[in-house]
């Protein structure tokens, strides 16, 4: 792997860290940045770190650049975590590839099927039904409209969704443990539309503060 990381001498951290690479370089990075920094203070005296990697690498890809991250910075699985966060999007045939190639590799999987806006619904209503990319940030943007109350508002993907959604947050768990469930006995993440796991990260997180 050379230097591609440009990791100095590996040297074992005091700290435990958790790595969170994202496919997006806007939604998912915005969001989890604004959590972090919700956790930021409890961890810190832990002596817990969060590092969010946007790599703009889609599904198979940015789990191959997890795994590489984690051979050439020698991160031990063990004792740290290490999240890959990715949407379906159009790439169905690697969808259920990524996903196992990262639980085999000791990676944490945060998906969305399809849409990482799946998991901001969730803050809303709990919805089992299937629905297009476009649909998600319609109905979203018309659940942000009332929030707010600005009938013009319009739902972008460089929004700060988590400040105006946070205090909906155990609603959303509930409902995508609930949305989850349903699909026991389904081997196939693709066949699970909608579906996320996002929201065992954001627990993840939270345990942190306990």
């Amino acid at each position: 792997m050379g230097n591609r990381f440009n990791r100095k001498e590996s040297t074992r951290k005091e700290n435990k860290i958790i790595y969170i690479f994202t496919e997006g370089e806007k939604t998912e990075p915005i969001y989890f940045q604004s959590k972090k920094k919700e956790v930021e203070e409890e961890i810190r005296r832990k002596g817990i770190r969060v590092e969010i990697k946007g790599s703009g690498r889609n599904t198979l890809n940015l789990v191959d650049f997890a795994i590489d991250y984690v051979d050439a910075e020698k991160i031990d699985l063990k004792l740290d975590d290490c999240w890959v966060v990715f949407d379906k999007d159009d790439f169905d045939k690697d969808f259920d590839n990524a996903i196992n190639k990262a639980y085999s590799k000791g990676l944490k999987v945060a998906y969305s099927n399809e849409s990482f806006e799946l998991w901001f619904l969730l803050h809303f209503s709990f919805m089992n039904s299937a629905v297009g990319r476009k649909d998600y940030n319609n109905k979203l943007t018309e659940n942000l409209k009332e929030l707010t109350g600005d009938k013009k508002y319009k739902y972008k993907k460089t929004t700060d969704v988590y400040s105006l959604i946070r205090d909906k947050e155990p609603k959303a768990i509930k409902n995508a443990s609930t949305l989850i469930k349903q699909y026991d006995g389904e081997t196939s993440f693709l066949k699970k539309n909608p579906s996320t796991t996002v929201h065992l990260l954001v627990k993840s997180l939270n345990e942190l503060k306990d």
